[in-house]
């Protein structure tokens, strides 16, 4: 076990090595007010804190399954990397991991393998969940410090005190040696993440995500013709509030754009989402259900406030993927097994011309997935958001 408080942050590390080698020894500073000054360490600050988007998890109750299903019906490649949690691991339980490139962002599955945290939300929310989203931050220890100031007691997953600082110890499979992976990891407290599983990680140098990049040439990633995730959902009760989180505690900036695609199924209309911009491939879409369906999915016990609700995938050409599906036995529906229109094989959203129809639940191995094709440019709901 390391002594996780003797260690400077890896990162940390490279960046005062590249300074103290670049810097002129013979040329004198030039004066700083202190207003710059202090400019300059809060923009410091900041960006030692500031969260980026890596990937996401999915809870498997068969981690083969899963992955089969997005590679044959979706195209994304599972990485070949083999890793997983130690069965001992009193925090997190044994976990059997995996990767998915969603072209061009990390989707982790997770299967566990023995009672824990992990265990006991499978067992909560069911196969296919989508459980938490994982923020890469440059310097973990200020990260802490950062959340102490906003009254913020991070823990670890199971929602009691980090154990050893949040090391997880991983172990991963490289040259055909078991060798260990590590990592710290935090999460914030379900009160102040509007009840989303947020976690915050820095990796070490021995850790499976460096040892995942380094065997992910372009030459055999997800190719850039197949469906490509393009934002994941979470629903709130209190739209506001759930934003706040993502700008005042995590620092990350929202458009001014309140529109995104209405969803029957779940009380969403055209006009009550907040896009936020996660540093990482893709966004986070905020969305407050209304009315009867709204409450109905707010009351569920497998969604709720805080859910991440579904995966956003972008395709081309939907009828197309609609006639690629069906001919798997596989009949898209308009969300939560309601069928589409009789003779359409989309809804389409008549303000934007944007359309989209969702995998059924029974084939999807429980993952929400919404897939979608942009309306004209001069209109559609994402044209607008990638404009800014």
């Amino acid at each position: 076990m390391r002594n996780i408080g003797r260690l400077l942050p890896f990162a940390l590390l490279a960046t005062t090595a590249a300074i103290t080698a670049c810097a002129p020894a013979a040329t004198p500073a030039k004066e700083t007010t202190p207003v710059t000054q202090a400019a300059q360490t809060d923009a410091a600050e900041a960006a030692a804190t500031l969260p980026k988007l890596e990937h996401m998890a999915v809870w498997a109750k068969d981690l083969e399954k899963t992955s089969k299903f997005l590679t044959e019906n979706l195209g994304w490649k599972r990485h070949p990397i083999v890793f997983g949690v130690n069965e001992d691991d009193p925090t997190f339980g044994g976990m059997k991991l995996a990767f998915i490139d969603a072209n061009g962002f990390w989707i982790e599955l997770v299967q566990p393998t023995t009672e824990g945290p992990g265990m006991e939300f499978l067992n909560q929310k069911g196969n296919g969940s989508l459980v938490e989203l994982d923020f890469a931050v440059p310097d973990f220890g200020k990260t802490v410090a950062k959340m102490k100031t906003k009254g913020i007691d991070v823990v670890g997953m199971d929602g009691n005190p980090r154990r050893n600082g949040g090391l997880l110890k991983e172990w991963v499979i490289k040259d055909g040696k078991r060798e260990d992976g590590d990592e710290l990891l935090m999460y914030l407290p379900m009160q102040a993440s509007a009840g989303t599983s947020i976690e915050l990680f820095w990796e070490y140098p021995n850790g499976a995500l460096y040892y995942r990049d380094e065997k992910w040439p372009p030459e055999v990633r997800t190719s850039a013709s197949a469906p490509r995730l393009d934002h994941t959902v979470v629903m709130s009760a209190n739209l506001p509030n759930t934003t706040k989180v993502y700008t005042e505690t995590l620092g990350l900036e929202t458009l001014p754009l309140t529109q995104g695609l209405n969803r029957d199924w779940m009380g969403v209309d055209e006009n009550s989402h907040t896009w936020v911009q996660s540093n990482g491939t893709i966004w986070i879409e905020l969305v407050a259900p209304s009315g009867e369906a709204g409450n109905k999915v707010l009351g569920d016990s497998m969604l709720g406030d805080g859910a991440l609700v579904e995966l956003g995938v972008e395709v081309p050409d939907i009828n197309a993927f609609y006639d690629a599906m069906a001919a798997k036995g596989i009949k898209m529906t308009a969300g939560d097994g309601a069928a589409l229109p009789a003779g359409q094989k989309a809804i389409t959203v008549t303000s934007s011309g944007d359309r989209f129809n969702y995998f059924p639940l029974d084939k999807s191995e429980g993952m929400r997935i919404l897939v979608f094709q942009r309306g004209p440019a001069a209109t559609s709901v994402f044209a607008k958001r990638d404009a800014g």
